[in-house]
């Protein structure tokens, strides 16, 4: 065997495995490109194998941004300034970033953090409730003026 067999032959395989991997959760390019990495492949044939992904329909980084954003402003109640952290972090174009966060209803939103603002006010004295509040919120990566337009409709007991 010579080593162009073997490196086609180690290409084919990193792309099935690469497949599977994609098949099992939803990627973005930048996990794939790591995962090939990891696994013994080198740029040039990372590339190779994520323009046949993105080709084949099993990557795709502008629905990765939309499940991604859904996930985490709805399920895990995180603020879009650390979800678009998040997702730079990740490689993403800002123009799959912005789709992500289209994707996510503004009212959905802002419930999601009235809720997460109801919930942890109970937890808190009522001494230094609202900066305590704030504090918590923004580190949660929402923007202070989405903090103040919830905090004025949670009532003091």
């Amino acid at each position: 065997m010579n080593d162009n067999t073997e490196t086609q032959d180690l290409e084919l395989a990193l792309l099935n495995r690469a497949r599977r991997y994609c098949a099992a959760a939803e990627q973005c390019s930048d996990a794939v490109r790591q995962k090939v990495s990891a696994w013994g492949g080198d740029p040039q044939m990372a590339g190779r194998i994520i323009a046949r992904l993105h080709d084949e329909g099993y990557l795709d980084d502008i629905r990765y941004a939309r499940r991604y954003c859904e996930s985490k402003l709805l399920g895990q109640h995180w603020g879009r300034q650390k979800v678009a952290y998040q997702l730079r972090m990740k490689h993403l174009a800002p123009e799959a970033i912005a789709a992500g966060m289209d994707a996510v209803d503004d009212e959905a939103y802002m419930q999601a953090l009235a809720d997460l603002a109801a919930k942890k006010a109970r937890t808190l004295p009522l001494d230094d409730r609202r900066r305590k509040l704030t504090a918590f919120l923004a580190s949660r990566g929402y923007a202070i003026s989405e903090i103040n337009q919830v905090l004025i409709n949670i009532s003091e007991p």
